[in-house]
Parts: C-alpha cells; structure tokens; sequence
C-alpha cells in the first residue's frame, strides 16, 4: 500500500470537518440549555455544567484519526462554524476553540503512544477537563481580571464546574463513543500517528504563537471607544464621556462565566434620561464595536437599578460594558452606540384562538442570534422562533398557512406544519433610520421577507 505524502489524509480532514460542523451547530443548543438553566437556578457554575458537550467533538477528532495537531484544527474549523452561524461572543469565540483544541493535543501528548483501555480513558478525560476548563478563563481575561479573591474563588468554582463536566461529557463520554465506534469496525484502536519530532513542536509552537498574538490582537482591537454615542429616539443626542459629572455604582457579579468580578459604572437610566427619550421610546439598543447587539426594554432601563454602563480604563482608553442586565445575553462589551427605538409591533390575526400583536419586548428571553443579510450587509440579529410566537397564540385546528406581510404590501407564504416544526424559521429585529422593523428567515441565512408588519394564519 503506498503511503501518502500528506500527513493529514482526505479522510482525516473530512472526519475533522464534519465533526467541527456538528459541534459548531450543537454548541448552540448547548448554549441555550445553559442560558435556560443559569435563568432557573441563577447561581455560579449553572451554565458550565455541559461546557464538555462543546469540547467532546475535537476529543472525537482525535481519537478517530489518531494524529497530532488534530485537536487544534478540529478546534479552529469549530470556531469558524461557531463564528459564522451567528455565536454571540463574536470572533472571540474561535480563540475559545483553538485555545481548547491546543490544550487538547497537549493533554494527550504524554499518551501518545498509550494503548492500555485505563491509560487512554485517563489521557481523554484530562483533555476534556483541562479544554473544557480553558472556555471559563478566556472569557474571563476578555471581561476583567477578578480583583479580589472572593471573585477568583467564583471563578474557580465556575472552572472546577467546567473541567468536571469535560471530564464527563467529553472525556469519558467520548471514550465510549470511540469504543463503540472501534467495536463496530469503524475504527481501529492504534497508538497516536507522530508528525515528527520536529514537525510537531513547530506546529504546536506556530499554534501557540499565534493564538497568543491572535488573543492580544482581539483585547486591543475589541476594546471600544472611549466615546458612546446616544442616539435614536430622543430630543438631545448626545456623546456620553466617563466624567465626575455623573454618579457611579458599584455591582458584583458572581454568576454568569466571564463576567465575574465588581463592575463599577453610570447606572444606564441616568444616561438615556439625559438625551431626554420620545414618549414613544420603547427600547434601547446597545451596539459593540464587534458588530454584537442587544435590545433592552425601557421597562428594565428605568427599574433596574444594578443595570450600568460600567467603565475600564481612563482617558483614550476608556472602553464601556452593559452589566446588571437580566438577561445575561445583554452584558454587551465595547460599547459604541447606545440607540433609543420606538416601540414596534407586528400585527398578528387570522386563526387563532388568542391572537395579539407581537411585541419583541415580551419575547427578549427567547431570542437568539444569527448572521443575515437583510439587505445592510452580513450583520447579527436577534429573532425568536416564528413558530413559537404562534403556539403561545394557539392556532386552530383548520389553519394551514402563515401569511406575512410588508409594510411595501408583498407577501409571503409559508406552511403553518413547517413553521411550527422548524425553530430556524424566526422573526427577526432590526433597525432602520426609522425605528425597529421585522424580517421572516431563517437563521441559515435565506429571507422570505423583510418590513413585515402583519402575520396572518389561515
């Protein structure tokens, strides 16, 4: 048989492709598990109970191909599927997987030629532990440094979650996958195919090197301006600048990964108040400098009093955060713009048992990210499930069709059948100079119409 001159062969890169994809795609299942969670029980560690379920795809790679450096790529393909579907921590989420990925192949380095059943269950639960682990502390360096050893024993205790949950739903989990796998004959238990001795220390310390410089890159290049433009629906726009002007708070947060830690900052009411918001001010949507964005509610702007604006740095390099939210998906970092919208509805009618316009701000809990193109360009946006909507209204036995609508008076049809099975059809926000409009898609990107202003089900 004649060896090939490549070290990684089709199969392996195919094996390492699909298996990044299926990760990229469950994480954010996983995701939404531990958001639902983190609500449910709200202590520390809640969203870190599944974090191996993100890590047990490159723990498969590995173990499938049995070759060096395969947790990094694997690691790296995952990152992109992550980055690209729409993952709310941006491109900062690929540094996440390679940083995983890396620790992976370090982990089973001294195992490499291990093939004793005991020694291997070990090597992949210590992958699993230490890569699960790595998600809390990257996000951590990216939010703030803990400053007191209250706040380092919360993260640690969110770490130790993390690396149990690796141990199991990556480690061992994935131990029986792949014996189940070499059992039916898909695989074969062998010892880990070496690159070289040279080869191999190149490609980890490459990988390294420029994960390292990548992750200094991204804290620079993340952080905001010093500068956050107030705008939208008020009377006196304004550029909000840290002074001694306005008063300051000070929150602690113990709760949600990556942002442990005491944030201090302008409580956000004081902010917007100064602009002076229309009566018809609704919401406020905060933009980052990563292309993130968050609506929240005037409700919790005015009664929250933990939600700020909090500050790091001085001077030019002042960057601005979102802490305090309820929802933990709205803890914005790099804040630029903080944009008052008015209040938007689309009207909702036709067979339904309880039918009642559709207000966003009612289902902000439900909403997730996607990257579309609405006709602005790639950009994220939130959206809750179309067919989600129109179960809480409970449709009638004889409705078949959902019928939407644009503000230019075109029209779309889609089966009811397939908008209530498929949670990727979503109703989407997004702004325009305007206000809030509405987009049908679904979250793969294909757009059935945008500037809906009323849903009918027939």
């Amino acid at each position: 048989m004649t060896k090939s001159r490549y070290y990684f062969s089709t199969r392996d890169l195919l094996t390492m492709a699909v298996l990044a994809a299926l990760g990229g795609v469950v994480s954010t299942y996983v995701n939404a598990i531990g958001d639902f969670f983190q609500a449910w029980l709200g202590f520390a560690g809640t969203t870190q109970w599944a974090a191996g379920l993100h890590v047990l795809w490159l723990v498969l790679a590995v173990g499938i191909t049995r070759k060096q450096g395969t947790g990094t790529i694997t690691g790296l393909l995952k990152g992109g599927v992550e980055f690209l579907s729409g993952n709310t921590h941006g491109v900062l989420v690929v540094l996440i997987d390679v940083v995983a990925g890396i620790l992976v192949d370090l982990a089973l380095l001294p195992f490499q030629r291990a093939r004793r059943p005991r020694a291997m269950t070990t090597a992949y639960c210590l992958a699993g532990g230490l890569a699960s682990a790595s998600n809390v502390f990257v996000f951590q360096l990216f939010a703030a440094v803990p400053a007191d050893m209250l706040a380092m024993g919360a993260m640690l205790l969110v770490g130790g979650v993390a690396f149990a949950s690796g141990v199991l739903l990556a480690g061992l989990l994935g131990r029986a996958l792949l014996g189940a796998l070499g059992r039916a004959g898909v695989i074969q238990e062998q010892a880990t195919q070496p690159m070289g001795r040279w080869g191999y220390a190149t490609f980890l310390t490459a990988a390294i090197v420029l994960t390292l410089g990548a992750g200094g890159y991204l804290y620079l290049r993340l952080q905001g301006p010093p500068v956050v433009r107030i705008s939208g629906e008020v009377e006196a726009p304004y550029d909000y600048v840290l002074t001694d002007e306005m008063p300051t708070i000070t929150i602690e947060e113990r709760n949600l990964p990556g942002l442990i830690g005491t944030y201090t900052g302008v409580p956000l009411r004081e902010i917007v108040a100064r602009a002076r918001p229309r009566a018809n001010a609704s919401a406020v949507l905060v933009k980052a400098t990563d292309g993130y964005d968050f609506f929240i509610s005037m409700t919790e702007v005015q009664s929250n009093e933990r939600l700020i604006l909090a500050h790091t740095g001085s001077g030019q390099q002042t960057s601005y955060r979102i802490a305090g939210a309820s929802n933990s998906k709205a803890w914005v970092r790099n804040v630029m713009e903080i944009q008052v919208v008015a209040q938007a509805v689309v009207e909702v009618r036709g067979a339904l048992h309880n039918a009642y316009p559709y207000n966003p701000d009612e289902w902000q809990f439900e909403m997730d990210n996607a990257r579309l193109d609405l006709g602005y360009g790639v950009r994220k946006y939130q959206g809750v499930a179309l067919g989600q909507v129109l179960e809480a209204m409970r449709p009638q036995d004889t409705a078949t069709t959902v019928v939407l609508k644009s503000e230019e008076g075109q029209e779309a049809t889609l089966p009811l059948d397939e908008v209530l099975a498929d949670e990727h059809i979503r109703l989407f926000n997004f702004t325009t100079e305007q206000g809030i409009a509405f987009a049908v898609a679904r979250d793969d990107g294909r757009v059935w119409l945008t500037n809906v202003v009323e849903i009918e089900v027939r």
